[in-house]
């Protein structure tokens, strides 16, 4: 473990002395874990070295969002893009359940929740990706089964991620200056592409994935990619793949929804014949996808689903309902 430069790199983003120790502490342990375990050191470690990392967080309960920080501080710091996004996996989905059944007592009303408790335990963080989707495909079936089409969607397609609103200021007032919808998105999608650009330039993660000059050009090629088309009084928007550089190398149909797929509850079942989730989960990605016009508009937007990597449609696309938003025109 780089002791030294981990002090450095806290004290460089101004995290505390005492955030620092009980990160060296923990890591500390890790590598005590791993050397038991006659794997590589800290800095080493493969993906596959790092799921045991996991499993033992979760046996010493250890498995809180706070210890996976530390650890993604960590691989951050040193660069090592691949153990950072494998620990995405794990936390993308953090609180996102939870907030579902909020939302489904608000919708449906408490005896609700309780029913769906009553019939399934919601999954520990750290279980494993390939597990997690024994619980989703159970949830998602007793929501089909139990919602009409409209409660469904209201349920799913939600902030369950719980990014707040004032975070898309910026873009609001970068629409308020706009003189038209059309070209905000113009904007939107050529700034967008320089800040994968400036990424690129710095060797940096953006976000869960790493940018090259494919994955640039690709999102170039598409303004639904990061932006949005207007047409007809409807938004549509492409979401941009998981992990884009191995969208763009994949040769199969399953190899490529499965690295477009964001969802960190579902996008294993691509892979697990067996475990074919409805995609209709896809709502909840939806509401993700529309929270920035939510914000910019302020209201909520009604979402469709056109296209879904569960369906193995090769794409993850949305039609955002603008016919009764008062936009620029």
């Amino acid at each position: 473990m780089r002791e030294c430069e981990l002090k450095t790199w806290y004290q460089n983003n101004h995290i505390s002395l005492e955030k620092y120790e009980e990160s060296f502490l923990f890591l500390s342990q890790i590598e005590g874990y791993l050397k038991e375990q006659n794997l590589s050191d800290l800095d080493g470690v493969s993906e596959q070295d790092l799921d045991q990392i996991v499993i033992y967080m979760m046996r010493t309960k250890q498995n809180d969002i706070g210890y996976f920080i530390m650890l993604m501080r960590y691989y951050k710091m040193i660069n090592h893009h691949e153990n950072f996004i494998r620990l995405t996996q794990y936390t993308g989905g953090y609180g996102v359940i939870e907030s579902i059944l909020k939302k489904l007592i608000k919708v449906m009303g408490g005896s609700f929740k309780e029913a769906v408790l009553n019939e399934m335990s919601i999954p520990f963080l750290g279980t494993s990706p390939s597990e997690m989707v024994y619980f989703t495909k159970q949830f998602i079936t007793w929501l089909d089964s139990h919602l009409d089409e409209e409660k469904l969607r209201l349920v799913l397609s939600d902030n369950h991620h719980q990014i707040p609103r004032d975070s898309f200021i910026e873009e609001k007032l970068f629409y308020e200056a706009s003189p038209t919808l059309e070209v905000y998105l113009k904007d939107l999608h050529l700034r967008k592409i320089k800040e994968l650009e400036l990424f690129y330039n710095q060797r940096k993660v953006w976000y869960e994935q790493e940018i090259t000059p494919e994955v640039i050009d690709y999102v170039k090629s598409n303004q639904e990619i990061m932006s949005a088309v207007l047409k007809d009084d409807a938004l549509y928007i492409t979401k941009i793949p998981y992990d884009t550089k191995k969208f763009l190398e994949a040769t199969s149909i399953e190899e490529k929804n499965y690295y477009l797929c964001h969802c960190p509850f579902a996008r294993e079942s691509i892979n697990q014949n067996d475990q074919t989730i409805s995609s209709n989960w896809c709502y909840c990605s939806g509401g993700f996808t529309k929270l920035p016009f939510d914000a910019i508009f302020d209201q909520d937007l009604k979402i469709e689903l056109i296209s879904s990597a569960l369906h193995k449609d090769g794409a993850c696309r949305f039609k955002i309902d603008l016919s009764n938003v008062s936009y620029k025109k």
